[in-house]
């Protein structure tokens, strides 16, 4: 299994001579297993992606599959930059969660409304495929699980494995023990939130690689709790917990420079080592391959 990382930035694309190191471009990471094509997300990073796959396959049918966390901008609004999406030999499957009140495909063609983006959805490859999720898929050997994460929009969180390896990317997602209020006694919600995480940690069970978010320091999240994402503890914590093989700090805050996500990766090697752990812990980088 070969993942690669095409865009790690959360929030806006923040190209420039601070972000060099880790990518300005915006969520997109490509999960290569047994010859599928899997892609995690549409920010800004999935056009360098659709530009590889050109010249990867530059005549050959391809089928690409990509999975939506959630429909907030930095997640989707790469996709009508995405190349092979034009062509019509090429199989693109889209899946995802709904919206509220809309469903995946209408938000989709939102975006690509006339008065946003001169071409419409129906104009690229009109076999395009957009499937909401609500069971586990299968492609060939490959199973895709997914798990509903706690973000202000419906988020869902994916494991894939291939009977051997597996992935978990999730992105997005905010512990419940800092946003649900400490229950009183006798409260029919007592241990809520702590049920709540566990069942994360669960989801990433012995993974080989988490692809946790991990926006804030634990001083910035004070400030910003219901925003729907993490603090780097956290993340160090559920992997802990989870007894994750690897670990790499995603969604990296479009006001951190490449010394600043530096710092926040040191520290959290710093939270392992003293708890002896023997995770890998690394900050995602655009254009970072890690084969497992």
């Amino acid at each position: 299994m070969r993942v690669k990382f095409w865009g790690t930035r959360g929030s806006i694309a923040t190209p420039g001579p601070a972000t060099l190191k880790y990518g300005g471009n915006t969520s997109c990471v490509e999960v290569r297993a047994h010859n599928h094509i899997l892609v995690f997300d549409s920010g800004t990073g999935i056009h360098n992606l659709g530009i590889q796959l050109q010249k990867e396959f530059p005549s050959e049918p391809i089928t690409v599959h990509v999975f939506i966390s959630h429909t907030h901008w930095d997640h989707i609004q790469g996709f009508p930059f995405f190349l092979p999406a034009y062509k019509r030999q090429n199989r693109i499957v889209v899946y995802g969660p709904p919206g509220r009140d809309k469903t995946l495909r209408q938000i989709m063609r939102m975006q690509m409304d006339s008065d946003y983006f001169p071409v419409a959805l129906g104009d690229m490859n009109p076999s395009i495929e957009i499937v909401e999720i609500d069971a586990p898929i299968r492609i060939g050997d490959v199973s895709i699980s997914h798990f509903y994460l706690n973000h202000p929009a419906m988020s869902l969180g994916y494991r894939v494995s291939d009977g051997t390896r597996s992935v978990v990317y999730a992105t997005d997602n905010e512990p419940y023990q800092y946003t649900l209020p400490p229950p009183q006694k006798a409260d029919k919600r007592a241990g809520l939130p702590e049920y709540l995480d566990d069942k994360l940690i669960e989801f990433l069970d012995g993974t080989d690689l988490y692809i946790g978010e991990a926006q804030y320091t634990l001083d910035e999240y004070k400030a910003k709790l219901g925003w729907g994402h993490s603090p780097v503890e956290s993340i160090v914590e559920f992997s802990l917990r989870a007894k994750v093989k690897r670990l790499a700090l995603f969604h990296h805050d479009p006001y951190h420079d490449d010394a600043f996500v530096d710092g926040m990766v040191r520290h959290a090697q710093e939270l392992l080592a003293a708890q002896e752990s023997t995770i890998e812990c690394f900050g995602a980088k655009e254009g970072m391959e890690v084969v497992l």
